[in-house]
């Protein structure tokens, strides 16, 4: 398909995700924290017992790159919602623990995250969501093509 106008399909992304991430912060969150220091705290809140997680594990799950990830964990552990420690073996990988302070919201943020999505797709038809995740998996599995073949589409 050749798209002759701009869809602004970029721009819509990235505000539902800025007006998402704020309001659920706002909603569940202490307010020193932002908007992807609350998605990580949300990560980590969710996935505390499932076994230890690494700097590694966030990256993948948000795409983002190690020295961003490196400087919002190193501002949640100043301002104590988590430790992070050194693994005897490999003193490269550290663990990620999360503090009494953090672990304080995470029954308000697991229960949150189940009534905020309610929220979100109130109104939306099942069919519509299920062509809501196909379009963004195709998106996401775009981009990473791209990345992969280490240039862009013009």
């Amino acid at each position: 398909m050749k798209i002759t106008t701009h869809l602004g399909i970029n721009h819509q992304l990235h505000n539902l995700a800025n007006r998402s991430t704020r309001k659920f912060n706002k909603t569940f969150l202490s307010e020193d924290i932002t908007g992807k220091q609350g998605g990580i705290l949300h990560y980590l809140l969710l996935r505390t017992d499932k076994g230890p997680i690494f700097q590694r594990d966030i990256e993948s799950y948000f795409g983002i790159r190690p020295p961003s990830v490196t400087s919002i964990l190193q501002k949640m552990e100043k301002k104590g919602y988590l430790v992070r420690k050194s693994m005897p073996d490999d003193a490269r990988f550290k663990q990620i623990m999360l503090t009494p302070k953090a672990l304080s919201y995470r029954e308000s943020v697991v229960n949150g995250t189940y009534d905020y999505e309610k929220k979100l797709i109130k109104g939306i038809s099942e069919a519509d969501l299920e062509v809501w995740q196909r379009v963004t998996a195709q998106i996401v599995k775009n981009i990473d093509s791209d990345e992969t073949q280490g240039g862009t589409t013009k």
